[in-house]
């Protein structure tokens, strides 16, 4: 069988030019992630779908009450995560790319928000508390015996299993408990942590899957399966955590945005 392999590394863009009143506040971060995630939930229950066209920056600012640079750090995030494109004087507009059921790969949310409206729900199989062997602690780049958080289980999109995660934490930078593994991770890391995971490297492959993996996805023993090896940095590019996620190669797929970026000497690169 052959083995297709892709290395993609994901980043957040960097934040616009701000005024001096939101450089010294933590403001900012907060409300342009609000109003991204509020204008990704319109977008994905089609509330744009008639026009398909965002509405302007002055009717955001606006909605609200923020500045027009809240307002941009949005928009420029939902554009590099594939939702949107701008066009000149005329506005920021919806691409034409099936996004249900796809896994964004320019998104660090996890599949909870990537599968929406399909309900996504977790059955553990394992989890504790591991000291980091050689491999891990090469791996993770921590001290060998650091202690790791381990776990694995089994996820569901309306009833229908769709992956096996395993994935290893550094539990002194990220605190993972049993009872977040029934909920999205990620969005407890952001939410209730405030910890930022700002970049995933994926390597991603084709498999083989063995016993566990085919009666755990309903699928027979050497069937194909996708499989996406991940190691995920905080805003310093320190590696928090290392993980391998095994997908059935019907139920997930993978969607990638590319972009011509142009460069302009005066306002950088413009897409």
């Amino acid at each position: 069988m052959s083995v297709f392999v892709i290395m993609k590394t994901l980043a957040f863009l960097s934040y616009p030019v701000i005024t001096e009143k939101d450089a010294h506040s933590n403001t900012m971060k907060s409300k342009f992630q609000d109003i991204y995630d509020q204008i990704e939930i319109d977008i994905r229950e089609g509330v744009y779908a008639g026009t398909r066209k965002l509405l302007s920056e002055d009717e955001y600012v606006s909605r609200y009450n923020v500045s027009r640079d809240t307002v941009r750090a949005a928009i420029d995030l939902l554009i590099a995560r594939g939702y949107c494109y701008p066009i000149q004087g005329k506005g920021v507009f919806l691409r034409r790319h099936k996004m249900e059921g796809a896994t964004n790969l320019e998104n660090i949310r996890g599949l909870t928000i990537d599968l929406y409206p399909r309900k996504v729900t977790n059955k553990v199989i394992e989890f504790c508390q591991i000291p980091a062997d050689e491999t891990l602690a090469q791996t993770l780049n921590c001290a060998i015996g650091e202690e790791l958080t381990h776990y694995v289980r089994l996820r569901y999109a309306d009833g229908d299993p769709v992956c096996i995660e395993s994935l290893y934490f550094i539990a002194s930078k990220v605190l993972i408990t049993r009872d977040i593994l029934d909920g999205s991770v990620y969005q407890h890391i952001r939410k209730n942590l405030k910890v930022e995971i700002m970049m995933i490297d994926h390597l991603i492959k084709a498999v083989k899957l063995n016993q566990f993996e085919a009666d755990s996805l309903e699928l027979k023993v050497g069937d194909p399966g996708l499989c996406f090896e991940n190691l995920g940095m905080d805003r310093k590019g320190e590696i928090v955590q290392f993980g391998r996620t095994v997908s059935h190669y019907e139920r997930i797929h993978c969607l990638k945005n590319g972009f011509l970026l142009i460069k302009n000497p005066f306002m950088g690169f413009l897409f």
